[in-house]
């Protein structure tokens, strides 16, 4: 696994238009997610995995350029047919502060994830080390349905038990305030 640690050389600047690129990957390739162990507390983490090599090392290498450190790995698929992976990661309190801050006015179908997401970070980041609060809680509780309601917007034509799972995540999220459903032109 390699390792980038963040350091910033000043004649390094990332452009406009690979801000963009990057969001966009984030957009359609990243993940933004909170795991919860009752030992070891919360961790957040954001990753970007990809079978195209390079595309993952352009991603390493913007995030060393704007000082966010990141970990890349490569993983064998469990299906033989599958190609191999690379996971671009950053893991971390201060690196995922650093890269939302970076990366958040860019993004677009991951932006409500990325704010929730950083809304989260500076609560940790206040607070220290101690077991999550109930506001804490209810933002990992909003991030995951977040994230479900995005994934119905793209997942393909539904057998009859995934259409009411979907009926029923799209009733969950509408409770929640949020309705992305498609809307017709001209509406």
């Amino acid at each position: 696994m390699q390792q980038s640690d963040g350091a910033v050389n000043p004649q390094e600047t990332v452009s406009e238009a690979e801000m963009g690129w990057l969001a966009g990957v984030i957009d359609g390739e990243g993940c933004m997610h909170i795991d919860l162990e009752p030992r070891n507390g919360a961790h957040p983490y954001l990753t970007i995995t990809n079978s195209n090599f390079v595309l993952a090392e352009k991603v390493a290498g913007i995030w060393h350029r704007l000082g966010v450190g990141c970990r890349i790995q490569t993983r064998k698929r469990h299906n033989p047919r599958h190609s191999p992976v690379k996971d671009v990661m950053v893991i971390g309190y201060r690196r995922l502060e650093k890269a939302l801050a970076a990366i958040l006015p860019y993004l677009v179908a991951k932006q409500d994830e990325g704010l929730l997401l950083q809304e989260f970070i500076q609560s940790r980041l206040r607070v220290g080390p101690s077991p999550c609060s109930d506001g804490e809680l209810k933002l990992i509780r909003a991030l995951k349905a977040q994230k479900s309601c995005n994934r119905i917007l793209t997942d393909h034509t539904p057998n009859g038990q995934q259409a009411e799972e979907m009926v029923g995540t799209l009733q969950r999220c509408k409770e929640a305030g949020r309705n992305d459903q498609p809307r017709l032109i001209g509406e």
